[in-house]
């Protein structure tokens, strides 16, 4: 009976022992310590402190690749329907003309060949053109050290490529008159936007090696036509504050042809040579169409001044910065279509160039605001 009584208070023993071990609390077991990282706050700063002095994480490194181009369909002037073209055309027509001289200006002979006499005898027969051209000369533009009171020492100073495209400007802003004065200050613009890239065009063509640089900037003048003539037709309030796919868009809307195919309809009214025109109206749409077809051997040259006429139209708008600028990666809207072009040789060096010491001082002077 003894021992029975003991084996019950074993098992009551072991019973209760069981039931503790299954109720007790359990504990987590303890974890490592982290080490210590840059991300983490130290004690006692409080979090949302801490938060703000952690520098954002960099984005990957696919992030900073450009976007893909994307080709801005516009209509060519062969393909404006009858009415539309008649009106456009008339009112082309009651532009004024150029001088005769233009014509000689724009020669791929006169460009190759003639000499600082012979330009400066073909613009004192326009004395309103030499004037400006003298005192255009002796604005911040060109920085000269002392003044210039004609066209011959414009010639001796500055050099006859930078002369006879001033010239070649003047004698075309003539055709346009300015109906109120925010007019005036875009076909100003416009005159200063033409200048700075003639200026960029010709230093750069000539350290990049491209063949016959006073040809190209003959064709960077000629393809502001389009510009000025669409100031001339619209309203200049209505484009403030576009990029030059709006701007594009809201031209072909307003007036049927966007700019570079109504310049293109302006220099075939003027009778100038055909090439040049189509050459023009080619250098601007290389910056709305990424798979334009260029002509063999002239995909560089034209590439070229129309990089140029985009840097000179934002130097004329205040829209360059000390920054130093890299064509390749430069993300904006108005180099969306023309980058992919700006990679192949030789205009893969653009960005060292753009950025050597001699081509910083020229931007430097070219940004200077004009007098």
């Amino acid at each position: 009976m003894a021992l029975m009584l003991l084996g019950l208070a074993g098992l009551v023993v072991v019973a209760a022992g069981w039931w503790w071990w299954r109720s007790r609390p359990t504990v987590p077991p303890a974890r490592p310590r982290a080490a210590a990282s840059r991300n983490t706050p130290p004690a006692g700063l409080p979090a949302a402190r801490a938060q703000a002095a952690t520098p954002p994480p960099l984005p990957p490194a696919d992030a900073l690749e450009p976007p893909p181009p994307v080709a801005l369909r516009l209509r060519a002037a062969e393909l404006l329907d009858g009415p539309q073209a008649e009106q456009l055309v008339q009112a082309l027509r009651r532009l004024p003309r150029p001088p005769r001289a233009v014509h000689t200006l724009m020669s791929p002979q006169f460009v190759q060949t003639a000499s600082s006499a012979e330009l400066a005898a073909l613009v004192m027969g326009e004395p309103a053109v030499a004037a400006r051209v003298v005192a255009t000369a002796n604005s911040p533009l060109y920085g000269l050290q002392q003044p210039v009171t004609s066209v011959g020492q414009a010639t001796t100073f500055l050099g006859l490529a930078s002369v006879r495209q001033m010239c070649l400007q003047h004698m075309l802003a003539e055709c346009f008159k300015p109906r109120d004065a925010a007019q005036q200050r875009e076909f100003d613009l416009l005159w200063r936007a033409s200048s700075v890239a003639g200026e960029l065009c010709q230093q750069l063509a000539t350290r990049l090696r491209v063949p016959e640089p006073g040809s190209l900037v003959t064709l960077l003048v000629l393809s502001f036509l389009g510009r000025q003539a669409c100031a001339a037709l619209l309203d200049a309030a209505d484009l403030d504050g576009m990029d030059a796919y709006q701007r594009a868009q809201h031209e072909e809307q307003s007036l049927g042809l966007v700019s570079h195919e109504l310049g293109h309809l302006l220099m075939r009214a003027w009778d100038v040579p055909r090439d040049l025109a189509d050459d023009a109206r080619m250098l601007s749409a290389l910056r709305f169409d990424p798979e334009l077809a260029v002509p063999p051997g002239r995909e560089t040259a034209l590439a070229l001044g129309a990089l140029c006429a985009m840097l000179g139209e934002r130097i004329a708008r205040g829209q360059v910065g000390s920054a130093l600028f890299d064509p390749a990666h430069d993300l904006r809207p108005d180099m969306a279509a023309l980058r992919p072009r700006l990679s192949r040789p030789p205009l893969d060096g653009l960005a060292q160039e753009l950025n050597s010491p001699a081509m910083l001082r020229l931007v430097s002077r070219l940004m200077s605001p004009p007098r």
